[in-house]
């Protein structure tokens, strides 16, 4: 389906180009995915914190967009953002649209960073914005644990 299908894919926020999404996909502001992209064991990692304060230098208007009822005030304040938007229903595209509106930008100028193709990705592209998923590190450090553990049992072929 190709409505599930990012236009960028990266293993961690740190790695996206934010010249890139200025000056060749003029992006004006983001919308984050908050757990497993911005809070990844219950942290942000530096990276991410650098990224949104690199974000704000350029003028990227910045958002958070969750399923969740609840969104951690402290790391909200933390990356120093006002427009939240929790117990969203992703992947319906209204909520992504009222955030464009409160970001006063049109959502071809708003790309969406999340972890989850259905909630964030799918979401994302039905609301004509720039998708972009990054790996969920919550789950790839649980799988490879996973594997890890079952090759120590023996079972070597695992993928």
């Amino acid at each position: 389906m190709k409505a599930l299908i990012p236009q960028e894919t990266y293993r961690q926020i740190s790695d996206i180009s934010l010249d890139y999404l200025i000056n060749d996909k003029n992006i004006k502001g983001i919308i984050f995915d908050f757990d497993g992209t911005l809070l990844i064991k219950r942290q942000i990692s530096e990276g991410t914190i650098n990224f949104i304060k690199n974000a704000k230098s350029k003028n990227l208007k910045i958002a958070i967009l969750s399923n969740n009822i609840y969104v951690n005030p402290i790391f909200v304040e933390q990356l120093e953002i006002k427009t939240t938007k929790k117990f969203a229903f992703k992947p319906l595209k209204k909520p992504f649209l009222d955030l464009a509106n409160a970001m006063n930008l049109p959502p071809e100028n708003i790309a969406v960073i999340g972890n989850n193709r259905i909630a964030d990705i799918y979401g994302a592209n039905k609301a004509k914005m720039y998708s972009i998923y990054i790996q969920d590190l919550q789950n790839f450090f649980f799988k490879k644990r996973i594997k890890n553990n079952l090759k120590n049992l023996g079972i070597k072929k695992i993928k």
